[in-house]
């Protein structure tokens, strides 16, 4: 797949992950829908204005918006393949079935941390996801 192909089935991506229609993402963004359709098929390359455009409008970094990790210390995992974005964690969960991706982030004291987030566009318990802190030791709750 070129570049230009992956961008495009990220932003269709990320679209439909917040439910929006490619006519309601064009109008956020001040583009015409055939636009945004050829660019989800990756039939043109968009300018960097195009894409501060949509990533503003689709309330992303135009790192994500491209597909690329903004934080090289994040890392998605899906049972045991590693991702370098949550998107692609996410394709990877939903082409096997997986309800959920692990999100492992390193805290301010240095600790590995392990978050398991349910794939987005999905509904999902009202209890938030369960923290586990990867190689912290076990103490006493008080």
């Amino acid at each position: 797949m070129r570049a230009i192909q992956r961008f495009g089935a990220q932003l269709q991506r990320l679209r439909a992950d917040r439910d929006l229609t490619q006519e309601q993402l064009a109008v956020r963004a001040g583009l015409v829908r055939i636009y945004v359709a050829r660019l989800e098929l990756g039939e043109h390359d968009p300018s960097l204005s195009t894409l501060v455009r949509l990533a503003k409008a689709l309330r992303v970094s135009v790192t994500e918006l491209l597909g690329e990790s903004a934080n090289p210390s994040v890392s998605w995992q899906v049972g045991e393949s590693r991702f370098p974005t949550r998107g692609a964690a996410e394709d990877h969960a939903r082409a096997t079935g997986e309800m959920f991706v692990a999100r492992y982030q390193k805290n301010k004291a240095g600790t590995l941390v392990r978050r398991l987030l349910p794939l987005r566009g999905t509904t999902s318990s009202p209890l938030p996801p369960p923290r586990h802190d990867v190689g912290a030791p076990k103490g006493r709750n008080a």
